[in-house]
């Protein structure tokens, strides 16, 4: 039996077992929980058998630690150059670039536990959630980039990028230039689909998890019959992908040295009235032994590779700071 448990900002915590069915975008059901991989050509959304309120490891499955590929930091470091090295030859402005951060578990630590301290610590701020499963083992995260959510009257969007650790530190050029470029593509991926009623908020610095980002925010009203097309051409955003958006995910395929899998994916929730989906970032996968978190950061040819390194380690603090407190 599979399990899916979840918690969108500022509702109620919920848990199911049930299956977990692939599929693809076009083709989920009206009403469902749904996850995806970055590339979305691995789709499965949760068929619900039963609703309970606790799960234990036991109805759990945790993946061999040699299931994930995880490069050391001097190893990320040096891959990190040589993908910037790259970046003039073929055309690219930015581009993600991300690492598979292991961390040890103890056996004794209940999952569930886990859970609950993200969905307490988060409850405002993200999709906290849980899925297991035979087909791609058990992820864990709390992310807080909402790609698509509300109904056709409010719809609302984001542009989330650029990040610092401390709020006194002052945005660099590189992070409003980063922040700016997923700006313009939401904005004209929605201007495609002849929104009415767009109004786009001035950037802020927002809190999420353990670090500061630059926040923009779009409200609109969309028609039920464009939201598929509207997440298809926006994920992946320049935030989790780059600039040009096409040239950067080829990039990053060829050169990331391992599979993202459910990172900078989708997840969330639709209905017929009503869409919740993210994009999935602060992520793990939870292995026999270990934490396999996920972190990146967005690369331009101005980046500083030992900054980008410790960046990935504030953003893995999100999740670290909450699982052994």
């Amino acid at each position: 039996m599979a399990c899916l448990a979840y918690q969108l900002p500022n509702e109620e915590l919920k848990i199911y077992k049930g299956i977990w069915v692939e599929s693809d975008l076009e083709r989920l059901p009206e009403h469902c929980f749904f996850i995806t991989d970055f590339t979305k050509k691995k789709v499965f959304y949760f068929e619900e058998n039963e609703t309970t309120d606790s799960f234990s490891n036991a109805d759990l499955v945790f993946n061999k630690e040699d299931s994930v590929f995880v490069a050391n930091e001097k190893a990320y470091l040096n891959g990190l150059q040589y993908f910037i090295d790259g970046f003039e030859m073929f055309g690219i402005q930015k581009a993600i670039f991300s690492r598979i951060k292991l961390v040890d578990r103890e056996q004794i630590i209940e999952m569930e536990t886990v859970f609950h301290r993200l969905a307490k610590t988060y409850k405002n701020q993200a999709l906290v959630y849980l899925v297991s499963d035979e087909k791609f083992g058990t992820w864990m995260g709390a992310t807080p980039e909402t790609l698509l959510s509300g109904t056709e009257n409010a719809m609302n969007s984001m542009a989330l990028a650029g990040t610092k650790r401390s709020e006194k530190t002052a945005w660099t050029k590189k992070e409003i230039d980063e922040q700016q470029y997923v700006v313009d593509f939401v904005k004209d991926k929605i201007n495609e689909q002849s929104p009415e009623n767009l109004v786009i908020s001035e950037a802020r610095t927002v809190k999420k998890g353990a670090v500061y980002h630059l926040q923009t925010d779009y409200q609109f009203k969309l028609e039920r019959q464009k939201w598929n097309t509207l997440i298809q051409s926006l994920h992946p955003t320049p935030a989790v992908c780059g600039t040009p958006s096409d040239l950067a995910k080829d990039y990053i395929l060829s050169n990331e040295p391992h599979d993202r899998d459910f990172y900078t994916g989708l997840i969330g929730l639709k209905s017929q009235k009503e869409l919740a989906v993210y994009v999935n970032l602060r992520c793990m996968q939870v292995l026999e032994e270990h934490f396999a978190l996920y972190v990146g950061g967005g690369i331009t040819l101005s980046s500083d590779i030992a900054k980008e390194l410790q960046e990935t380690e504030d953003k893995s603090e999100t999740l670290l700071s909450v699982i052994f407190s």
